[in-house]
């Protein structure tokens, strides 16, 4: 229960200060809203929290994988390396930790954009004189990967369904 608390914590708070960013409002005002916006866009926090998250990881393994294999390859060729795997796991292990600090920053780019969506969603309705300032890439986007979730979340409950007929 406390690291659920403590990561929900971390969670708003990052966002609050995002939220602040772009406002310039005050820090207690931005947990509010900011609270309230994700709130009212759960499913879609959801969407864009599993496929950033997946392809942030995807993006690091790739980057411990190449630097791995280059580092491997680099010491083959030197004939008075015996232990090659020591080298090749530190550099994997320092690969790593940059590639973390890297794509940190596209999370929160991820969140940053998020955030501007939903605000710009909620404050305007795309009539003339109140038009979205999200480009038409993004709202197709978000609103497809939505309709996955409903259909991959359907698809589960018709197989649970079917499992027991």
């Amino acid at each position: 229960a406390v690291v659920s608390t403590q990561s929900t914590g971390k969670f708003i708070n990052r966002n609050a200060y995002i939220y602040t960013a772009f406002k310039g409002a005050a820090f207690c005002t931005s947990c509010k809203k900011v609270f309230a916006l994700l709130l009212s866009n759960v499913v879609r926090v959801g969407v864009i929290n599993c496929v950033g998250a997946f392809v942030l990881f995807m993006g690091k393994f790739l980057v411990v994988m190449v630097t791995g294999m280059i580092g491997y390859f680099m010491m083959q060729k030197d004939t008075e390396l015996y232990y090659w795997a020591i080298p090749v796991l530190i550099a994997s292990i320092f690969a790593f930790a940059v590639a973390h600090t890297f794509f940190s920053v596209y999370e929160i780019g991820i969140d940053a954009i998020f955030i501007c969506f939903a605000e710009d969603e909620t404050i305007n309705d795309g009539t003339p004189g109140r038009e979205y300032y999200m480009s038409k890439n993004l709202m197709e986007w978000v609103d497809n990967s939505g309709e996955a979730l409903k259909n991959l979340k359907r698809k589960k409950k018709q197989h649970r369904t079917l499992k027991y007929y």
